[in-house]
């Protein structure tokens, strides 16, 4: 009984004070061209995350977009980051690099050139390699859902070109 009545105070409480989730962010833009891949994995992932952010959608036509999305460089990293005594490999280290740009319909740069950086770290044993395959696999996809994310932030917060 206590227990429910402390949970329903903090609910009230945090409603009081103005606290909700965040939600979609709208883009300052209403179409958007990828020059990317467009088969790729994480092309797909921007466009999923367009369409839950609004009015924006992607189009599959520079002409016909408001902002073009140039991405400069997209690619994905291995490094080993430690060694055994022994010589073996400990630790890698994950790296992601994703670098774009944004240029409306006359040109101009709406947003110089951004670098989105993600590492993670993964440890590595001898006689664990299909695992240690597999977790390698779902870092790299946790890696691109948070590139995702980043990437969309920053288009959120875009502000149109000056001529």
């Amino acid at each position: 009984m206590l227990r429910r009545l402390l949970i329903a105070a903090l609910l009230i409480s945090l409603t009081a004070c103005g606290f909700h989730l965040r939600g979609p962010q709208p883009l300052p833009f209403a179409k958007l061209y990828l020059e990317m891949n467009p088969y790729s994995d994480l092309a797909a992932a921007i466009k999923r995350q367009v369409a839950t952010s609004g009015s924006t959608q992607v189009v599959s036509k520079a002409e016909d977009a408001d902002v073009r999305l140039v991405v400069v460089r997209d690619s994905k990293e291995k490094h080993i980051l430690s060694l055994s005594s022994t010589g073996t490999v400990r630790e890698y280290e994950l790296r992601q690099y994703f670098s774009f740009r944004l240029i409306d319909k006359q040109g101009h740069e709406v947003m110089p050139l951004n670098l989105i950086y993600i590492y993670r770290t993964v440890s590595f044993a001898t006689g664990q390699e299909l695992a240690k395959e597999q977790e390698e696999a779902l870092l790299y996809r946790d890696m691109e859902s948070d590139l995702v994310q980043q990437l969309m932030r920053r288009l959120a917060a875009t502000k149109p070109a000056t001529p």
